[in-house]
């Protein structure tokens, strides 16, 4: 038994599922197949019954003047008249006696019948019908009807038949019909385990492949049942494991960037704040008509971009508590928007008046703002709308910030947030990094959608109430 039991466990599903499909299909076709043969049967049977009290009834009928005119000819015609049917066995009329007037068997003529179904008819006013069972198992039925003159009995007429050969043509009716359908069984049992299996097979693969790390392979599948919902569920996982992937990257890149900030913290920004002060005396010592002077003002101006940069750097990578208090952030958008020079831009604002107020830090959330619309700022030309809409939606603050200027290709916006990637000249790629540490350190998330040549949009969402954080 537990050697089978590990054969079953070894099968593969199709191979299982082809198994059970047809041990199923073959079990209830062998009940279907058993029920019509008993019914079938029984039906047959009755109708050789009703046929032969039927003919054995014509043949007392129509023997009544023969026997009571001893006409031996009548009587053999009549009987051989109905002796060509195959079902047929013997036919015999008798008198009163016991005496065999004629039969299908003329050389029992004159003999006497002296079996228990012969002196039965004799001495009865009703139809008979006996079952007789041979070596060969074959059924055999015996009729006896009472041949009547003026509703005196005169004679019997006996009649005996088999429905063997009916059997026989049922069995092999039932026999072809059972492996037709045997056969047909077996080919919708592999089509349907060919048809659940492949799919399985095929997410089988697919989870492999994201094992490996391959997230762009996908199914193709027109299916709109449990399977196909299951393989469009797999599709989409992938791309969400992909982004889970990428943020956890992201913030990878950040730890990195903290450990990175703290040896800048330590190691440099002491140094670098004496260089500074040094290239700034030197400066100022120097005569503007000294030649040197253009030298130290570079010279300057270089330590101050370096500092710049490691302070940005010290900024994304800090961990600060956000201080939250409530804001009008309508309020804190029009402020920001009043802190940069945006005088040769339209600005339209789409502002949802039906709230305000929002939990948030209004210092990191007025950089992140600011830092966007610095960039839509940068990326537009002559005609230049920069739209700001804000909408509430149920415990959620949307800000939404779009351009309509160079846009953003695809493949940049895979790395847009991650530090130290810009495409703009002298850029250190900071500035996104910055507004995604503020809008996560909220506890919400911000999102982009860019078509080069039409311009960019970014969606910033916030939890509005304070408790989100508790």
């Amino acid at each position: 038994m537990n050697s089978l039991k590990n054969i079953s466990i070894n099968f593969n599903i199709q191979t299982k599922f082809f198994l059970y499909f047809t041990l199923l299909s073959l079990s209830i076709l062998s009940f279907v197949l058993l029920t019509i043969f008993y019914y079938q049967k029984q039906t047959i049977l009755k109708t050789a019954q009703e046929k032969a009290f039927e003919l054995t009834r014509i043949l007392a009928y129509s023997s009544v003047n023969a026997v009571l005119l001893d006409d031996y000819t009548v009587l053999q015609m009549l009987i051989d008249s109905m002796s060509d049917s195959p079902d047929i066995n013997s036919i015999a009329i008798i008198d009163t006696t016991g005496t065999v007037l004629a039969s299908s068997a003329p050389e029992l003529r004159g003999t006497r019948y002296n079996d228990e179904l012969s002196k039965k008819a004799l001495t009865s006013d009703t139809f008979i019908l006996e079952n007789e069972s041979t070596d060969n198992k074959n059924e055999i039925w015996n009729t006896a009807v009472i041949i009547y003159n003026l509703d005196k009995p005169i004679g019997t007429a006996r009649l005996r038949y088999t429905i063997h050969d009916a059997y026989g043509e049922l069995i092999n009716t039932v026999v072809i019909i059972g492996l037709l359908s045997v056969l047909l069984s077996f080919i919708l049992a592999y089509k349907l385990a060919k048809t659940f299996s492949k799919p399985i097979k095929e997410v089988v693969h697919l989870a492999n492949e994201y094992g490996k790390g391959n997230f762009n392979a996908i199914i193709e599948s027109k299916r709109r049942d449990e399977i196909g919902q299951l393989i469009i569920a797999l599709n989409l996982l992938s791309q969400e494991l992909q982004t889970l992937i990428e943020e956890k990257v992201n913030n990878e890149n950040l730890m990195m960037l903290g450990e990175f900030s703290s040896f800048i913290m330590h190691d440099i920004k002491n140094p670098l704040a004496g260089i500074y002060l040094l290239a700034e005396g030197i400066n100022y010592e120097i005569k503007d008509t000294d030649p040197l002077k253009e030298y130290s003002k570079e010279l300057l101006l270089s330590v101050k971009k370096v500092q710049d940069f490691t302070q940005q750097t010290l900024d994304v990578a800090r961990v600060n508590k956000v201080n939250l208090h409530l804001i009008d952030i309508h309020h804190l958008i029009l402020e920001t928007i009043e802190s940069l020079n945006t005088d040769k831009i339209k600005i339209i604002k789409n502002f949802d008046r039906t709230f305000s107020g929002i939990q948030a830090d209004s210092r990191m959330l007025s950089m992140a703002i600011r830092n966007l619309l610095t960039n839509a700022k940068e990326a537009i030309s002559n005609n230049g709308v920069i739209i700001i809409t804000t909408k509430k939606i149920e415990h959620q603050c949307k800000i939404i910030i779009k351009d309509n200027g160079i846009g953003i290709d695809e493949e940049r916006l895979k790395t847009i947030f991650r530090p130290f990637i810009s495409d703009k000249p002298g850029g250190h790629g900071m500035g996104l990094a910055m507004v995604k540490k503020s809008i996560l350190s909220h506890q919400g998330k911000i999102e982009v959608e860019s078509i080069l040549g039409e311009g960019t949009k970014f969606t910033i969402i916030l939890p509005i109430n304070s408790f989100l954080y508790e």
